[in-house]
């Protein structure tokens, strides 16, 4: 990965963390050990393991199948945040998080506009 990919990569980070942060209501912060050690990209938003993507080719399910060990590694949910430039942040979540009940089994997975992945985040707080 080059240096300007890195950069734009922590610039993301930075943007939705101030963005989640305003939404959620609590301050959302880069995992800065994520480099090194790997792990999520925030880690302090309780039960969630955020993962972020700035980048403009998608590669959806090469990034959930990442967000997906990071989670599974500190037991928490996995949420997937993106954006293309000119666009705005998208979310995927697995639904079998949002309404168990009715989706007994993880892998239906839905995309959501920010706003709307952030109420769901915020309604799972404890």
């Amino acid at each position: 990965m080059s240096a300007a990919q890195r950069n734009k990569g922590s610039r993301g980070e930075r943007e939705l963390f101030a963005l989640l942060t305003e939404q959620l209501g609590f301050t959302v912060t880069r995992n800065l050990t994520q480099t090194r050690g790997g792990g999520a990209d925030a880690l302090n938003v309780p039960g969630w393991a955020i993962e972020c993507k700035r980048q403009e080719a998608l590669s959806i399910a090469s990034w959930w199948s990442q967000a997906q060990r990071q989670a599974e590694q500190t037991g928490c949910k996995p949420a997937l945040f993106y954006r293309q430039s000119r666009k705005p942040w998208r979310a995927v979540l697995d639904l079998h998080h949002i309404a168990p009940e009715v989706f007994t089994a993880p892998g239906s997975l839905c995309e959501l506009a920010l706003s709307d992945a952030c109420t769901v985040i915020r309604e799972s707080l404890p």
